[in-house]
């Protein structure tokens, strides 16, 4: 597969995972069975198939609301990011977007989140919006946009994708066990390779931002900690990932460096003023 800065990748679709397109299709096959077999239980039994119909208007209108609802909260309480209002969330999220043949830029809202340093991109009703909190653009502020560029592109990814759209095809699969949650991981891959094809100077500070935080990350050893992704293995590593929406960070950070992005320069741990030596 290209890298993501490899002078022959002439369109980001050239950094697909493999995985996300075979685990999509087994989730859609999954998704049309399920499906399939409502509708025989209906044309077989005109009971059933009220109880069907009522149940899925209900429920989709549940899910509506509730999300409705939750982005509601976020939009009128965040920051809207405009041109004035954090430039250079809106020139990264603009440039990465144009980059990505996106015909429309997404919305983007700042929020305080507690210290959470991260980013999430979600669709309602044919809009896409991206929210970025607050940390995150403070490690902007402190130390350069290179690793928030990364984190924008790898949500603009995600709307790029068409991961967002049209959800309801697909959700028997990704309720399916394990299925679901696997997919999930091989759109992560993708992402992180469209962030690093957009922003290739911050694709390992990004993650490693996530690992560490953003003072702690410059001083990771890129290498090591990448290699945690083959020392650590255990029983209930492995469980936890394979139940997780997102690949374990360490391998996130191998899959980027075998995709050959650089390595930043690390910096030099130094004493904080007024610490004293551990005994």
């Amino acid at each position: 597969m290209p890298t993501p800065h490899a002078t022959t990748v002439t369109s980001p679709r050239q950094l697909v995972n493999p995985r996300e397109r075979f685990l999509y299709a087994a989730m859609l096959l999954v998704s049309l069975l399920v499906y399939g077999g409502l509708v025989f239980a209906s044309l077989t039994n005109p009971q059933a198939a009220a109880s069907i119909l009522l149940y899925g208007i209900m429920f989709s209108l549940l899910g509506i609301f509730a999300h409705g609802l939750a982005l509601g909260r976020i939009r009128g309480n965040a920051v809207r990011v405009s041109e004035r209002q954090f430039p250079l969330l809106h020139r990264l999220a603009a440039t990465h977007a144009r980059r990505l043949g996106l015909t429309r830029v997404p919305e983007v809202y700042v929020m305080e989140s507690g210290g959470l340093l991260n980013a999430f991109a979600t669709r309602f009703i044919g809009r896409d919006f991206i929210v970025v909190h607050s940390d995150v653009l403070e490690l902007a502020l402190a130390q350069g946009e290179g690793a928030v560029g990364f984190i924008m592109g790898h949500e603009l990814g995600h709307v790029w994708r068409g991961h967002l759209k049209h959800r309801w095809l697909t959700t028997p699969g990704r309720l399916f066990p394990y299925l679901g949650a696997a997919y999930s991981r091989a759109c992560e891959y993708t992402c992180d390779r469209i962030g690093a094809f957009c922003q290739p100077d911050g694709a390992i500070s990004g993650l490693l931002a996530l690992a560490a935080g953003k003072q702690l990350h410059p001083h990771v050893d890129v290498r090591e900690y990448a290699a945690q992704a083959v020392s650590d293995t255990g029983f209930w590593i492995r469980r936890a990932e394979l139940m997780s929406s997102h690949p374990l960070l360490p391998k996130r950070v191998a899959a980027l460096l075998k995709a050959g992005v650089t390595i930043p320069a690390r910096g030099q741990w130094t004493a904080m003023p007024g610490s004293a030596a551990a005994a």
